[in-house]
């Protein structure tokens, strides 16, 4: 939903969209642009561009097609899974509802409640910190979670998030990457939608500047890389400390950080907050996040 409302605000500045529409390679000219052939509808037709910018997901293939750098590590990728279920019955839906610990290694169970009895009820795992897979764990955690006794699944949807921090090239000649295509993502909570967005902003406008100096080349591009880290990049190695920290704990040490949130008022709760409270919880944590939240 989010998605086509994105591509229709574009539409409506001018962007061309094709629907139906897969890039199916990429091969770099002479002067350094691209030909981009594409598949739509079965036929296949080729697209000069001067500049791309690549936002096709985590191991994106037009980053190799590019060759760039942004190889995702296994232990930096999540496995994700979600269903849409009806007849779910949670306590109140106006919270979002989450898990922690051995329900789902390495990331967390979520219960995000869509109105009447439809929640989108998911899960995401570090694949090699786990026994089985996202999908099996999914189904464990619905069979055993109080609000899903009787819910049936209506949709299944499943997808990788990298939680690594950014790929070593996020541009190259001609070229940019944004979004999961560049490991735009929170490391701690797996959220990439504002992330990628200021990516995509940025990209966007360095390619505007970059078409309109005449020079689309690295060297130009680089300024997108230097835009995104000033405003995300402290941010995302502090939270990726966080994550290799929280990985350590076991679920009687997870249980002792939820009873302590129950001592808490908050007026708001952003990422730092919580992880105040883990140090609250955890005075030892303090000597490794400490100097970094506080």
């Amino acid at each position: 939903v989010f998605d086509k409302h994105m591509a229709a605000e574009a539409a409506r500045e001018g962007a061309e969209i094709r629907i139906k529409t897969q890039a199916k390679g990429l091969e770099r000219q002479e002067d350094g642009t691209f030909i981009v052939t594409c598949e739509s509808m079965g036929k296949t037709y080729d697209i000069h561009a001067k500049i791309i910018i690549g936002a096709d997901g985590p191991e994106s293939h037009v980053a190799k097609w590019a060759g760039l750098n942004a190889i995702i590590k296994p232990q930096h990728m999540v496995a994700g899974v979600q269903y849409e279920m009806c007849n779910v019955k949670m306590k109140r839906n106006d919270y979002l509802e989450f898990y922690f610990g051995s329900v789902a290694p390495g990331g967390y169970f979520w219960l995000f409640p869509k109105g009447g009895d439809v929640a989108n009820v998911g899960l995401g795992i570090i694949t090699n910190m786990a026994e089985k897979s996202a999908y099996e764990y999914l189904v464990d955690a619905a069979d055993n979670c109080y609000a899903t006794q009787v819910a049936q699944a209506v949709e299944l949807n499943a997808g990788g998030d990298p939680v690594g921090g950014l790929v070593k090239e996020m541009y190259g000649d001609n070229i940019m990457l944004c979004g999961d295509a560049a490991s735009q993502v929170n490391p701690l909570t797996g959220g990439g939608i504002t992330n990628g967005m200021l990516g995509g902003r940025f990209a966007g406008e360095v390619a505007v500047e970059a078409l309109e100096a005449g020079d689309c080349s690295s060297n130009f591009l680089k300024k997108y890389e230097k835009l995104y880290l000033e405003e995300m990049g402290a941010e995302m190695q502090k939270y990726t400390k966080v994550t290799e920290y929280l990985w350590t704990l076991d679920d009687d040490d997870i249980n002792k950080i939820a009873h302590k949130f129950k001592e808490m008022e908050f007026d708001k709760l952003t990422t730092t907050d919580i992880v105040k409270v883990v140090i609250k919880a955890d005075p030892k944590s303090l000597l490794k996040l400490g100097r970094i939240f506080l």
